[in-house]
């Protein structure tokens, strides 16, 4: 009987840190997005079939939950799309670059990305602060909900980023996530 291999064995420590790191984001943002999924799904269910049964217009908190919902599920499918390599790409230069200067390539879109994604979280949160004052009269939650969302999405397609920069850098190209083929300009 054969002795069951770890895959991290033989891995440099950097690497074993980043595939930690990559399983521990993936489950959260696929977590997220089903859990924000299926309320998305129920909310939306309610709200229509409420609309039929009252004929007053409906419930109000089924109109205005999916709002606050929905940026969530939206945030947590960007980064498994950056993760995953399906996130919006055109590589037809890929293919006439030297391994090398495709590593060099892949390795300063995702520093850039990573960069724009910190960026991003920062200006998030900022507006955040600002949005907090509006309250939502009907759920009493505050603005600054989705914008967290956008924070929180941004930072963790900022470490995607920044985790297939520093593996293509150690490993070369080949290392980067590969999209699925439809998914990419051929």
């Amino acid at each position: 009987m054969m002795a069951a291999v770890d895959a991290t064995e033989g891995r440099s420590p950097v690497l074993r840190v980043l595939d930690a790191i990559d399983r521990t984001v993936e489950a959260l943002c696929r977590g997220m997005a089903l859990s924000t999924g299926l309320a998305l799904l129920f909310l939306i269910s309610v709200g229509v079939g409420a609309r039929y049964v009252i004929h007053v217009g409906g419930i109000d908190w089924a109109e205005e939950l999916p709002k606050q919902v929905f940026p969530w599920f939206i945030m947590s499918g960007v980064v498994l799309a950056v993760r995953g390599g399906n996130h919006i790409a055109v590589d037809l230069i890929m293919r006439v670059l030297s391994p090398a200067l495709r590593t060099a390539l892949v390795v300063f879109i995702n520093a850039v990305v990573a960069v724009a994604y910190v960026m991003l979280c920062k200006t998030a949160l900022d507006l955040a602060i600002i949005a907090a004052a509006e309250i939502n009269p009907v759920l009493g939650t505050p603005g600054s909900l989705p914008f967290y969302a956008l924070a929180i999405g941004s930072i963790l397609t900022a470490i995607g980023a920044a985790s297939i920069a520093v593996r293509v850098f150690i490993l070369g190209a080949d290392a980067a996530p590969q999209g699925r083929p439809e998914d990419s300009v051929q």
